[in-house]
């Protein structure tokens, strides 16, 4: 059996997620999780200058001391990234105990999930992991997606997603949606997407999808 981590994108908007520490690996990781709308807690003593100013602004809270069990109350995912390996550790257990994903940065006993290298365009969101065996491999892997996939795909994204409620009630039958949406992606209405035609794109697509609907409503 495969001991490889299960890959799951999770929804993390209104979610209450903890941060314990507030040096730079932290830093780092409320970076992150406020592109992915994340209600977020930074717990520690001290906090980088960026921090600082997240909580200024409002965008996250932060408890200045160290800390405390309750800091988990209705938590759904926590960082610890201290220097102090009895907090790290205190982190996991209370974590464990309550069954909230828990992340010790770099300590992969301490993890019950692992964060995976990540290329974002716009909803596209690629994720890249080795399991913790390889950071440096997974890295290298998303700087060479980020080179092949370009703002193109975002902006095709943004299109099929706004047409998926509307080709819904043209076709009520999940096989005829999923040819015509294989159509727009492999055919000229990406080639008008990548060119930056997006206003065109959308006008080719609902012309195919008009002609599509009327076809399979006359078998």
């Amino acid at each position: 059996m495969s001991e490889a981590y299960y890959p799951l994108f999770a929804d993390l908007h209104g979610r209450r997620c903890v941060v314990i520490g507030g040096g730079l690996v932290a830093q780092r990781k409320v970076t992150t999780l406020l592109q992915y709308g994340a209600d977020i807690t930074l717990v520690s003593p001290t906090a980088t200058t960026r921090l600082h100013t997240y909580a200024r602004q409002g965008r996250i809270r932060h408890v200045a001391r160290r800390f405390r069990p309750s800091d988990l109350t209705g938590c759904w995912l926590v960082y610890a990234a201290t220097g102090d390996q009895r907090i790290n550790e205190q982190v996991f257990r209370q974590a464990t105990r309550r069954r909230i994903l828990t992340n010790v940065v770099d300590q992969k006993p301490l993890c019950s999930f692992i964060a995976p290298s990540i290329v974002k365009r716009g909803d596209l969101v690629i994720a890249v992991s080795t399991g913790g065996a390889s950071p440096t491999i997974a890295k290298r892997l998303r700087r060479q997606l980020q080179q092949t996939i370009g703002a193109e795909y975002a902006r095709m994204v943004r299109l099929l997603k706004g047409l998926r409620g509307v080709a819904k009630r043209r076709m009520p039958s999940y096989d005829d949606r999923r040819r015509y949406f294989d159509r727009l992606v492999q055919g000229r209405v990406f080639d008008l997407v990548r060119a930056g035609r997006t206003a065109a794109a959308r006008r080719e697509a609902l012309r195919l999808l008009a002609r599509e609907s009327s076809k399979n409503g006359s078998r």
